[in-house]
């Protein structure tokens, strides 16, 4: 667990200095600007963590996925399968890094997309959006030659509802003087 930490906070501070340069985030008057430049480095780390695999021309590239949608090699579409492997053969770091650590590791994005963004609160957006991130990731790294695991996607959508739902408690009833980056409110934004 501790190497993912490193590695994602490394690649923060690789980033850091760009976003900076481009945002120039103390320039804006927007409350949230701040909240959103974290927001946009985690993700950043987060998807290049991830995203971590073998690149190829994208022809060999799809070739090598669709043999392995063929096959089956790599890919676990049977639901809990992994999860109840972890808990059946208990390791105490494996355990945090493919358990807790996927999701842990989308807390942030459900928190943030609450945070930020006003009209992001409702139930519908929350779900939608804590599946749609995980979904994407798990689609790229059959490209890439990482395992595909639905234990993957299941864990990281109960993070990422897991990260709204306590900005929702720790918010509830409140007028919220959180206004996103662009000031707009879910009256304006309704989906």
């Amino acid at each position: 667990m501790i190497n993912y930490i490193r590695k994602l906070s490394i690649i923060i501070l690789l980033a850091l200095p760009f976003y900076l340069l481009l945002r120039r985030p103390w320039r804006r008057k927007q409350a949230g600007e701040w909240a959103l430049g974290a927001f946009f480095l985690f993700n950043l780390g987060l998807l290049a963590l991830a995203l971590e695999g073998e690149y190829a021309d994208p022809a060999l590239m799809l070739r090598r996925a669709l043999s392995r949608i063929d096959t089956g090699e790599g890919i676990n579409l049977v639901p809990l399968r992994t999860i109840r492997g972890f808990f059946r053969d208990f390791q105490p770091e494996l355990f945090m890094v493919n358990i807790v650590g996927n999701i842990v590791m989308f807390f942030p994005w459900g928190f943030g997309m609450a945070l930020l963004w006003e009209k992001n609160r409702k139930t519908k957006r929350i779900l939608l959006y804590s599946l749609a991130l995980p979904l994407f990731i798990e689609t790229a790294q059959l490209f890439v030659g990482r395992n595909v695991d639905v234990d993957d996607l299941i864990l990281n959508f109960a993070g990422g509802c897991l990260g709204a739902g306590s900005f929702n408690l720790a918010f509830s009833g409140r007028q919220s003087a959180l206004q996103g980056p662009a000031g707009r409110t879910a009256e304006n934004d309704e989906m």
